[in-house]
């Protein structure tokens, strides 16, 4: 595999899965945004995990998401990247169809993903193409188990995942537990998530995310437990609260 395939990998990773087009940790943010604003929890939101290798929070969620994009890799997205957007963008339009609460994708927003997917591979040669396949489908052979062995080493590097109950969990879950960790999401908000994600209309609910547009002008953007939700709330009026009566004197 030359570095121009391997960095086309990379990019189409990137393009592909990374949560709102960077790496980052929306935990961090949310805690860094209410921090700009004056408010400090009484507890870190974002959870500093020790990951293997001493990797980087980037560079775990890149070797994390390489896994999982080779573990659903569809090779019209070498092939025919084109048609392989447009079978995503259909998709789409009838979730949207179907879920009036959720937001169709603007005209913009469809020419960006068609970029992002298309223009990685539209200069590759027949040959370099079947090469890149070959290689991603080589990669895939030995994904679930690197997998099961990230989740054996972050368990053994961060004992307060010991909580969370790995008996009755599917494959996904595995997956959505590392991506929590990638994320810089604390144990116990991870845990809340998998036990309850059967129920996400529940969950939403619980979030309590209009509360908080109110008070600071931003959801959190991930999944609280509701007792650390609630002491957020009371934490963020009672700051608030201060700072209004420091600005009125």
């Amino acid at each position: 595999m030359n570095k121009k395939l391997e960095l086309i990998l990379k990019t189409l990773v990137y393009n592909t899965l990374v949560p709102g087009g960077k790496w980052s940790s929306s935990a961090k943010n949310y805690q860094d945004f209410l921090q700009s604003r004056g408010i400090k929890l009484p507890f870190q939101l974002f959870y500093q995990y020790k990951y293997p290798d001493n990797m980087t929070p980037q560079k775990f969620e890149e070797a994390l998401l390489t896994l999982v994009f080779v573990l659903t890799f569809n090779t019209m997205q070498i092939e025919n990247p084109q048609a392989y957007v447009e079978s995503i963008i259909s998709e789409t339009d009838k979730i949207v169809k179907n879920n009036p609460d959720v937001l169709p994708l603007s005209e913009s927003e469809k020419s960006e993903i068609m970029h992002k997917i298309c223009d990685p591979v539209k200069n590759l040669s027949d040959s370099d193409k079947v090469q890149l396949i070959d290689y991603i489908r080589q990669k895939s052979d030995t994904a679930v188990r690197q997998i099961g062995n990230l989740l054996y080493e972050v368990f053994e590097l961060n004992p307060d995942l010991m909580d969370i109950d790995l008996n009755n969990v599917s494959f996904d879950d595995l997956i959505e537990i590392l991506s929590g960790v990638s994320y810089g999401y604390a144990p116990i908000d991870i845990k809340y998530y998998i036990e309850n994600k059967g129920n996400l209309e529940q969950i939403r609910k619980a979030q309590r995310k209009n509360e908080f547009v109110k008070l600071i002008g931003s959801e959190p953007h991930i999944f609280i437990h509701p007792d650390r939700i609630q002491i957020m709330l009371d934490e963020i009026k009672k700051q608030k609260m201060m700072q209004h009566n420091t600005e009125r004197e």
